[in-house]
């Protein structure tokens, strides 16, 4: 599938604070910028958060260049969804169906 979605954990009660979708998109013929767009134009924020160490300028010119290919493809692949403490379930479902709509 194109998309992965967290899971609950057993034996633990959560506080999310970020919902990150992990979608191939490759396999979804649509880049992320893509994606962002379309759920912008559709009134939905959404972010990439934690842009990897290992490429950001100030840790390749104390380290040099890495090859870290784990956080390279959750990098590519992850999009922070809206999560917020006042989200109604008509807000997720408005979410979810807008996501949908777009990997159509």
């Amino acid at each position: 599938a194109p998309i992965i979605r967290p899971v609950a954990r057993v034996g633990g009660d959560p506080a999310w604070h970020l919902y990150v979708a992990m979608i191939d998109f490759a396999a979804l013929g649509k880049s992320r910028a893509v994606v962002m767009r379309a759920l912008s134009a559709a009134g939905i924020g959404t972010q990439v958060h934690y842009f990897p160490v290992h490429l950001q300028p100030y840790y390749q010119e104390r380290y040099g260049k890495q090859d870290l290919p784990g956080a390279s493809a959750y990098y590519a692949r992850c999009l922070s969804l809206p999560l917020f403490p006042a989200m109604a379930d008509g807000d997720v479902d408005r979410v979810v169906a807008a996501l949908a709509n777009i990997m159509k």
